[in-house]
């Protein structure tokens, strides 16, 4: 009941994406409501990413309609209302930028004085565990603290609405449970909502609160223990998928 009373913040409708003549999406209705940490899967090249590029506005519809807080995704994105999270961010290699700077960038639009800037940028870093890696050349830092530097630049500015695409790639089993937590986290402070791609059926039940499979296709939205039905993955990866559970 309480879920009827929540504001939607992602409104999907009848979505078509066509690419160089080739359909990537077709006919995806869903929504998505403000504080749900929803997790994307699917198979490789079945549109998760194309998805997530619609809703920032990277890639048109080709039919239907895309809503991020009631405003187109473009409008919504210039509005500062989503945070973005790419795979990987690339800062070339003798950049002399430090991870303190790259938190900053987050806050470039905001009217603010420069010694307020650093003191919200240094405060985020803090939150996750990385506010001592401040003035430390982000080229040279971990897969796993650099995506704790991008998520800082992501989130300081506090947006409405987090796109995580592929957030845990390349990071070991360890720092993949305390990055869903750190979201989890931070979703359950800042009432931020999260839709985040991943290709880790196996963890996606214990950190979200819905799952979307897609697959060109919506072949399901709904709770996420779901996913790790046979038919359901044999429906969305049109093979026969075991996930894989880590024992801890």
């Amino acid at each position: 009941m309480e879920k009827k009373f929540r504001p939607v913040a992602v409104n999907v409708e009848n979505l078509y994406v066509e690419i160089e003549g080739k359909t990537i999406l077709e006919d995806i209705n869903l929504k998505i409501y403000r504080g749900e940490i929803v997790a994307v899967v699917g198979p490789n090249g079945g549109g998760k990413t194309t998805f997530l590029k619609t809703l920032l506005g990277l890639i048109n519809p080709t039919r239907g309609r895309v809503e991020i807080f009631r405003k187109p995704p473009k409008e919504a994105v210039k509005g500062h209302l989503v945070g973005y999270l790419p795979q990987k961010v690339n800062f070339k290699r003798e950049s002399c930028l430090s991870a303190l700077d790259v938190v900053l960038l987050g806050l470039w639009y905001k009217d603010l004085p420069k010694e307020e800037k650093v003191k919200r940028a240094l405060q985020t870093m803090e939150r996750f565990g990385v506010g001592h890696l401040a003035g430390e050349r982000f080229s040279n830092l971990s897969g796993g603290q650099q995506q704790r530097v991008n998520l800082a630049r992501a989130v300081v500015g506090e947006p409405k609405l987090l796109l995580l695409d592929e957030p845990t790639t390349g990071i070991d089993f360890p720092g993949q449970q305390s990055f869903y937590e750190l979201i989890k986290a931070l979703r359950d402070e800042k009432g931020f909502t999260v839709i985040m791609v991943t290709h880790d059926v196996g963890v996606v039940w214990r950190y979200v609160d819905k799952a979307v499979c897609i697959n060109r296709r919506l072949h399901y939205h709904g709770e996420p223990q779901a996913v790790l039905r046979p038919e359901i993955l044999k429906l969305v990866y049109e093979t026969d998928v075991v996930p894989l559970f880590h024992q801890h």
